[in-house]
This record gives C-alpha cells, structure tokens and sequence, in this order.
C-alpha cells in the first residue's frame, strides 16, 4: 500500500475538472511540519512507499525537506505535480501531468524543469488526461515529448465523461503508437470496459494494463492536510479518522462506503452489461456516473464527514 500525502489542496493552476478544488476552505492550507512527522511516525514501522499529491505539492514550503527526510528513513518517495514548480531535491518518482505541456504559456517552463529533472537521472512518468479537448494533433507531441523525457506514461479519461468524445478510440489509438514506439504505457484509473472492442480490449489488457476496477479501498491511503482524516483516494470524499487505522486494517476501513456507492451508482447501462454482472468493471472511476446515467443517493452515513 502507498501512503498519499496531501500538504495542501491549493494550487497554482486551474484545471479544468481538478478535484482539489471541491476541498478548499475544508481543511488548513497548508500541512504543518510537525503533523506531517506524526504522520510519518504512524506509518513508519509499516509501510515504504510514501507519496506527495495535492493540490500541487511543489508549493508547499516543506517539500524539498520532506524529500530529504523520507530518504533519509529510507523510503520510497514519489511526487504528483504539475511540473510548473522546480524541486531542489529530488525523489525517486516523479508523475507530471503531460497535458499542461500543451498549454504555450506553461511549456517552455515544463520542458526546462523536465530537461533539469532528466539530467539528474529522475525516474519520470508523465500522465495525459484524455477529454472532450485532447486532439489527435497532440498525438505527435506525447509520442515526442515521452521519448525524449519519460520512462513511462501513464492515460487517464478526465472525469466526468461527456457524450461528446470518443474515449476509447483515442485511448485505443494513442496506446497503440506509444507502444509501437517501445514505450512502456498503464492506462489508470478504472475505465469502462465497454468502450473498447474486443480487439482493442485484449490488446490495452495485454500492453497497458487496463482495467475495469480501481484498487481501492487495498492499495491507497490519503492523508489531508489536517493530518488527523483519511480517505481511499483524491477523489472519493469518505472521511475517517486516522486513527481508525489502530483498530483494524486500512483496506477494511472503507469497504462499506465504497460498497454502498456502488450500489447507488447502478445504471440500466452498467446493469445490462456483461463486464458489469461479472464484477470486471465498475463503469469507470466511482466518484462520477457515466453520461447520460443518473448518480444514485449517497446514504447519510457515507456523506461527507
């Protein structure tokens, strides 16, 4: 399992979709040092992997000594960012958002932070967010910038889905030429199964790793930025304290939640599906319906803390 931190839900950009901004003014701006110290002595003795998401995380004050601290315990550190804010020290992951490269305004800064991070041997993954925006004329440019930049990339549909935008062909289509191009490709994040053929299904299966179903509530642990609640992931706002993982396992702690929104979530699209009924597919990621379905009614006990 990977302990996410999240030192602040703050950020230096706007993205369009970006979950952080459903949490602002819910928790302190920032992490403080001695709460994120609690935390590591909470999960020290267990777990390894410990990694910085927001938000934007290059901003919080501490990050650079945070790194330093974490390796310095031996651990694994990996960094989510935008890319736009340069670190001092480096961690052994770091997962820039590809897509702000597109943007004219931003570019020359990200490819001066990715150029300085590939020189000093950072381990590289950069994430394309597929939406109603993401042209084929982007093809040429993820296939250029991940060659020369990525040791891997990772594709993720942009929640929510929208009518409008054929996920699967792009998806399908991009995959096939990063991988054609020896380029080590995970398509994260549940996707729907039943936007690919068969054809393009084995092949996303077989070559990048698509999947139905996320991993949560057994492979992810957010921290907030108060230090004192947890959630399975960024976007799935079930709240507990952090302390609940002193009295039983973290992967059972949130199994109720998530059992009762899958169940409220069911659509006549989900149910007369095949990958549906066999549990391979959840229609994608839980916090959002898919077009055109209606959300069901989160019970009041899994609402918002």
């Amino acid at each position: 399992m990977q302990i996410y931190i999240v030192p602040t839900y703050n950020c230096n950009l706007q993205c369009k979709s970006c979950y952080s901004q459903k949490y602002l003014g819910d928790y302190p701006n920032y992490l403080s040092w001695i709460k994120f110290v609690n935390i590591f002595k909470f999960f020290q003795s267990k777990y390894n992997n410990f990694a910085f998401i927001g938000g934007e995380p290059t901003k919080w004050k501490f990050i650079n000594e945070s790194i330093l601290f974490l390796h310095n315990k031996n651990k694994n550190v990996s960094i989510f960012t935008n890319g736009t804010i340069p670190l001092k020290v480096f961690p052994d992951n770091l997962i820039i958002t590809g897509n702000n490269i597109f943007n004219p305004e931003l570019k020359d800064k990200i490819i001066w932070n990715l150029s300085f991070y590939k020189k000093n041997k950072v381990k590289i993954r950069l994430r394309f967010n597929i939406d109603a925006n993401f042209e084929k004329e982007h093809f040429n440019e993820v296939i250029s910038l991940s060659n020369k930049f990525a040791d891997f990339v990772s594709i993720s549909i942009l929640y929510p889905m929208d009518n409008s935008t054929d996920y699967g062909k792009i998806i399908f289509d991009l995959s096939k030429k990063l991988h054609s191009n020896s380029i080590p490709i995970t398509i994260i994040r549940a996707t729907p199964l039943c936007l690919f053929d068969q054809e393009q299904r084995n092949f996303l299966i077989s070559n990048c790793k698509l999947r139905g179903k996320c991993s949560v509530p057994t492979n992810s642990l957010v921290v907030n930025p108060d230090g004192e609640t947890i959630q399975p992931c960024v976007d799935l706002d079930f709240r507990h304290d952090i302390a609940d993982i002193s009295k039983t396992k973290p992967k059972n702690i949130f199994v109720k939640d998530i059992n009762i929104l899958k169940l409220n979530r069911q659509s006549t699209k989900c149910n007369n599906c095949k990958f549906y009924s066999n549990d391979e597919c959840w229609g994608g990621c839980l916090s959002y319906p898919l077009p055109g379905t209606v959300k069901g009614i989160v019970p009041p006990e899994i609402k918002r803390l």
